[in-house]
C-alpha cells in the first residue's frame, strides 16, 4: 500500500514559532504513516542541525522523507559569487540530517527565487554535484516540479532525463502542477510513468489562473481548488503507482481544529491511494 505522511510543515511553522521541540507533542494528534521534515532556512548550522536530529530521535517519529532547505534552489539560480559553494554546503548538511534520520527519500528544489528558471542550465549542471553528495548518503534525490518564472517544470524535468537517464527521479506537487495548468500534461509524459521516475507525491491544491502568483498561497487543502483529484488517482491506478504521498496542505488558524483538518486532508489521500 501507498504510504501517507503529513509535512511537519503543516504543524511547525511561524504560528509556533517554528518551535520543533513541539514535534513530539503535536505529532500525537496526527493520523499517518510517517512524516516529511520540512527543513527550514535558519535551522542550517551542525549545531541546530545535531539539535534537532536530536529531537526527532527522542521523539520516536518516524521520518520517511526530507524536504531540503528552499534556499538551496535559490542560490543555484541566483549564482553569484560563492552561491553555489553554499549551496552545495547547506545540501550536504541536510544529507547528513536524513542519514541520522534513517530517511530513504530527499525533496529538492533545483531552482527557486526571482530568477526561477531564468538559467536553467546552471541548475541542471548543479544537479550533478547534488547526485554525487546524495550518493555518500544513500539516499534518494528527486527534483520537485516547483513553479518557474520562464518556462516550466515540465519541460526542465525532461531535459534532467536526457541529461542523467534514470538517476533522475521527480516528486510531483498537485499544487505547482495546476499553477501552470500541466497536471494532465505531466500525466502524459510517459518517460515519467515507464520509466518510474517518480516516487513520491506531494498533494494540495491550487485555486486560481494560469500563473497567477497571488493565488499560490496560502497553500489550500485537496478538494477546494481546481486540481481534478478524482481523474489524477485514476490514473495513478492506471500506471500502477506505489509511491509514497505527503500532505502539504496544514490549516492555519492556530487551534485545535487544525489537527481535525490535517487529518480530514490525510483521510483523503488514504481514500485516493486505496479507491
Amino acid at each position: 500500500m501507498n504510504k501517507v505522511l503529513c509535512s511537519t510543515g503543516t504543524f511547525i511553522n511561524g504560528l509556533n514559532n517554528f518551535d520543533y521541540t513541539l514535534i513530539k507533542e503535536l505529532s500525537q494528534k496526527i493520523n499517518c504513516d510517517g512524516y516529511e521534515f520540512m527543513i527550514e532556512p535558519f535551522w542550517n548550522s551542525e549545531e541546530k542541525m545535531s539539535d534537532i536530529v536530536s529531537c526527532f530521535l527522542s521523539s520516536g517519529i518516524n521520518i520517511e522523507t526530507i524536504h531540503m532547505d528552499k534556499n538551496i534552489g535559490d542560490m543555484i539560480s541566483k549564482n553569484e559569487a560563492g552561491d553555489i559553494d553554499r549551496a552545495l554546503r547547506v545540501f550536504e548538511l541536510n544529507c547528513k540530517a536524513a542519514e541520522k534520520l534513517g530517511a530513504k527519500l530527499l525533496v529538492l528544489h533545483l531552482w527557486g527565487g526571482m530568477p526561477s528558471d531564468k538559467h536553467i542550465d546552471v541548475n541542471i549542471k548543479t544537479y550533478a554535484d547534488l547526485l554525487d553528495i546524495a550518493g555518500k548518503y544513500n539516499v534518494m534525490l528527486t527534483v520537485e516540479n516547483i513553479v518557474c518564472n520562464t518556462f516550466n517544470a515540465l519541460t526542465h524535468m525532461e531535459k534532467l532525463y536526457k541529461t542523467y537517464g534514470d538517476n533522475m527521479k521527480f516528486t510531483i506537487d498537485t499544487r505547482q502542477a495546476e499553477f501552470h495548468k500541466s497536471l494532465k500534461a505531466t500525466c502524459e509524459a510517459d518517460f515519467l510513468w515507464e520509466n518510474n521516475l517518480v516516487p513520491h507525491i506531494h498533494i494540495a491544491d491550487y485555486k486560481g489562473d494560469f500563473m497567477d502568483w497571488s493565488k499560490l498561497r496560502p497553500v489550500i487543502s485537496p478538494m477546494e481548488g481546481d486540481v481534478d483529484f478524482d481523474c489524477f488517482s485514476i490514473f495513478l491506478k492506471s500506471v500502477n503507482y506505489t509511491g509514497s504521498f505527503t500532505l502539504e496542505a496544514g490549516a492555519r488558524n492556530g487551534n485545535e481544529n487544525d489537527f481535525d483538518k490535517i487529518n480530514k486532508n490525510l483521510d483523503f489521500i488514504y481514500k485516493m491511494a486505496k479507491d
